[in-house]
């Protein structure tokens, strides 16, 4: 596996980190991301430092990524619910094409 070493920049400060090489344009997209959601904390409109800045930002992202979650959760029981139907369904057809089947053959 081949690192990449990149440079990234947030608020303007630069940051140099490495990744896998196929991880390298998922990694600038979010810093680019994050970058964002930064800028657009700090041009809230109140007054506070980075630190805060970058705190605040972490939280509306984390919220983000869990109702995300929780929504891929609900989509994929709702998925395996439709599967097991689907499934069912299967069977009783099954059922009664071999049903059928017998009583052509007797």
């Amino acid at each position: 596996m081949t690192k990449a070493v990149i440079t990234i920049s947030v608020l303007g400060k630069e940051f140099t980190v490495s990744c896998p090489e196929e991880e390298r344009e998922a990694l600038m997209r979010a810093a680019k991301y994050v970058d964002t959601r930064m800028q657009e904390t700090q041009r809230s409109g109140k007054s506070m430092g980075i630190e805060r800045g970058a705190v605040m930002a972490a939280l509306n992202i984390a919220y983000e990524f869990l109702r995300l979650h929780e929504q891929s959760q609900s989509v994929g029981g709702f998925g395996r619910r439709v599967q097991a139907l689907i499934d069912k369904v299967d069977g009783v057809l099954r059922e009664e094409f071999k049903e059928q089947a017998d009583q052509a053959g007797s």
